[in-house]
């Protein structure tokens, strides 16, 4: 098995150590609580781990990778630490604040020999792979799509207080949290967008809070919902002229119908209709990527992995260029962000 560490103690690290059974080792855990380290290594079963205060003191461990699952503040910073001492990363959505970020990270990897992956879980799923077949097939004239959760920190904000995910100091709001789903789908199913116009609602914190999203493409636009202050179950659909191709979401998509009419076929369908639990809908990701890192450790990846992984990267660079463009054109700059930065 591959040995782990991990930054970050919240439930997203818990699910992604779930998900990693059997495939990763975690050896040890930064925080710099040593009691929330414990607490997330009873809950996963993996006591034997070790517990150390920092991301320095973590890269001292013989680690082949590091998740990274701190504030998305400290997503760069980490990264380049893990890096520098040869350790490759999986950093979690959002991974880097702007292209700025993103190409300092992404030209260390390639300096020192390591692979870099965004935590984009969605893109690994089955239901999302049906959807870019679908889409493959069809001449696409407009798209819509959903993302719309309550946070269980809104209500917190309604009475002043600034958690991390709705700070601009800690580079929060619904774009970068929930949005960057919705744009990892648009990408990989359409390609980069011709044009980007975000229309947010500011939370009294500064960032966003919900808002609409619209990519443009040649002959047709993409309009997406995303919001955390409520909550959607409306489906998203893909219109082919007389067709639409109707799924649940961007991400955990079970179904894909076609509707033409008064008649509707499927398209696509998993073995059950009920949600997955997280950690397993992370277990594709885990697959994806940990076959990824062992043949790199092992003397180079194959043609078609090296493929992968570039479309993966690709991918990566995009989403960061869409999601920056959004936030800056609409006025929503992190803590220390320049506001004559140039998007690449």
């Amino acid at each position: 098995m591959l040995r782990l560490g991990v930054i970050g103690t919240g439930m997203i690290s818990e699910q992604f150590i779930r998900a990693s059974h059997g495939v990763f080792k975690v050896i040890a855990v930064a925080s710099r609580r040593e009691e929330s380290a414990r607490q997330l290594l009873n809950n996963t079963g993996m006591t034997d781990a070790r517990w150390v205060a920092s991301m320095e003191e973590l890269v001292t461990e013989p680690l082949d990778l590091i998740y990274i699952a701190s504030p998305n503040s400290l997503h760069a910073q980490h990264a380049l630490t893990a890096i520098k001492a040869g350790i490759n990363v999986i950093v979690e959505k959002p991974a880097f604040w702007n292209p700025a970020q993103w190409e300092d990270v992404f030209s260390a990897a390639d300096e020192h020999g390591v692979l870099v992956f965004e935590a984009a879980r969605n893109v690994y799923e089955p239901g999302f792979a049906a959807v870019a077949q679908a889409v493959q097939e069809r001449e696409v004239t407009s798209a819509s799509f959903t993302f719309a959760q309550y946070s269980s920190r809104w209500d917190a904000v309604l009475t002043g207080d600034v958690p991390n995910i709705f700070s601009l100091d800690f580079g929060g709001g619904a774009l970068v949290d929930l949005g960057v789903y919705t744009v990892y789908a648009a990408v990989a199913w359409f390609g980069e967008p011709t044009g980007v116009t975000y229309m947010p609602s500011l939370a009294p914190t500064g960032v966003d809070a919900h808002g609409t999203l619209v990519l443009s493409y040649p002959g047709f636009d993409v309009s997406i919902r995303i919001a955390k202050d409520f909550a959607s179950s409306l489906p998203s659909e893909i219109y082919c002229g007389r067709e639409r191709l109707i799924f649940d979401g961007v991400q955990d998509i079970r179904a894909v119908h076609s509707v033409q009419g008064e008649e509707t076929s499927r398209v696509f369908e998993v073995g059950t209709t009920d949600p997955q639990p997280l950690h397993q809908l992370m277990r594709y990701e885990v697959e994806a990527i940990s076959s990824l890192i062992s043949s790199h450790l092992a003397g180079g990846l194959s043609n078609g992995q090296r493929a992968s992984y570039l479309r993966l990267t690709e991918l990566s660079r995009v989403v960061n260029k869409v999601c920056t463009k959004a936030r800056h054109d609409a006025g929503i700059f992190f803590t220390g962000e320049s506001e004559t930065a140039e998007i690449l």
